[in-house]
């Protein structure tokens, strides 16, 4: 299918609750290990290292996901969100305020716990993690200034999970959006970055979304052109069964911000 027929992250099709329940939720297939039980358990591994450390941290991610933020919450006593529509942001701020219906995030703060070794403590996860988002922010790439009229100074972390392949409609243009992430980082701070290698799409619903397809050699050259030193990287290739989307490896990446760009 011509990608050109895709809908994009932008677009009122987007149902921020089924792309949730249908990448998420199932903790018993291989693609929930994939872009779930992976991240996680690399944040876990890089904070509880000491290798990453800080006071702030902005989080921008595809769709109103918290379950990366309840590992993130246990190393940071700020966390700022950014997300990209209007029903994210409700979305998100439904499980920010526990308000009834809102996504259910403990079968993540079970894994964590359990990586912790502490399985018995996994109900106040959440309510830790929740305490620590300070603000929510919309976000428009286009923009010079992409939270206009919001200003925020720059954070000693930055963390992304799957979303400048999806707001980006080329590699330019990829390119450039992550210089307007690094931009709202420190000098000497890092970013966590999480993407999906070799990927053209994904199905929310009944609709088809674009996804920018790249690999290592480009990922390594765009990291490096916004101004960051790689530290680590890592990919894990997928096992999945699944008609959904078509990535074949989930790609972790620790980069440390060494100039303005």
């Amino acid at each position: 299918m011509d990608s050109s027929l895709h809908k994009n992250y932008h677009d009122e099709e987007f149902d921020p609750r089924g792309f949730i329940n249908t990448y998420f939720y199932n903790g018993t297939n291989d693609m929930f290990k994939d872009v779930v039980v992976y991240p996680i358990t690399q944040l876990f591994k890089t904070f509880s290292s000491g290798h990453v450390r800080g006071e702030t941290l902005l989080d921008v991610s595809i769709g109103p996901l918290a379950f990366h933020l309840l590992t993130v919450c246990d190393f940071f006593k700020e966390i700022n969100v950014i997300e990209f529509t209007d029903a994210n942001i409700r979305e998100f701020e439904m499980w920010k305020n526990k308000e009834p219906g809102a996504a259910d995030w403990s079968h993540a703060a079970k894994i964590i716990c359990e990586l912790e070794g502490k399985s018995e403590e996994w109900e106040g996860k959440e309510d830790k993690a929740r305490r620590a988002v300070k603000r929510v922010v919309k976000c428009d790439l286009t923009k010079d200034n992409p939270l206009e009229p919001v200003v925020l100074p720059q954070m000693d972390c930055l963390i992304s999970m799957y979303v400048l392949q999806v707001v980006s409609k080329d590699h330019q243009a990829f390119r450039s959006n992550l210089k307007k992430l690094a931009s709202m980082l420190k000098t000497g701070g890092q970013m966590l970055l999480a993407g999906a290698y070799n990927t053209s799409c994904y199905m929310v619903g009944e609709h088809k979304f674009f996804c920018l397809s790249f690999d290592e050699e480009f990922i390594r050259e765009a990291v490096c052109d916004a101004g960051f030193i790689i530290e680590n990287m890592e990919a894990l290739p997928t096992k999945k069964t699944s008609n959904l989307t078509d990535y074949d490896q989930i790609m972790f990446m620790i980069a440390r911000k060494e100039r303005e760009v």
